[in-house]
């Protein structure tokens, strides 16, 4: 298991989509983050979509694949962004996850 999740905003985070950086395990990816519905899909570092992967709250877990992404990670970086996401009440500029 991740031991801790760095995540950072790319940008700015008052508009529509919001790009998301995150490091883990010497792992490097990107997630966008739709504020108006807050659904979240891994992304390359310019913010385009990487396959069909997608989270979305109202089904409440991820569906679709995306070549190469760590599934596991993505859902650890959707629970961390969420979480800060909901103690905000907007987007977060960082939202780390710390497991121990």
């Amino acid at each position: 298991m991740t031991a801790s999740i760095g995540i950072w905003a790319e940008g700015d985070v008052t508009g529509e989509l919001v790009l998301y950086r995150w490091e883990a395990d010497q792992q490097t990816g990107f997630v966008t983050f739709e504020t108006a519905t807050q659904r979240m899909r891994p992304a390359d570092h310019s913010g385009h979509a990487i396959g069909d992967l997608l989270y979305d709250p109202a089904v409440g877990e991820p569906s679709g694949t995306a070549a190469s992404v760590n599934q596991r990670l993505f859902s650890q970086v959707v629970v961390a962004i969420m979480r800060a996401y909901r103690r905000a009440g907007t987007a977060p500029t960082t939202a780390h996850a710390y497991y121990y």
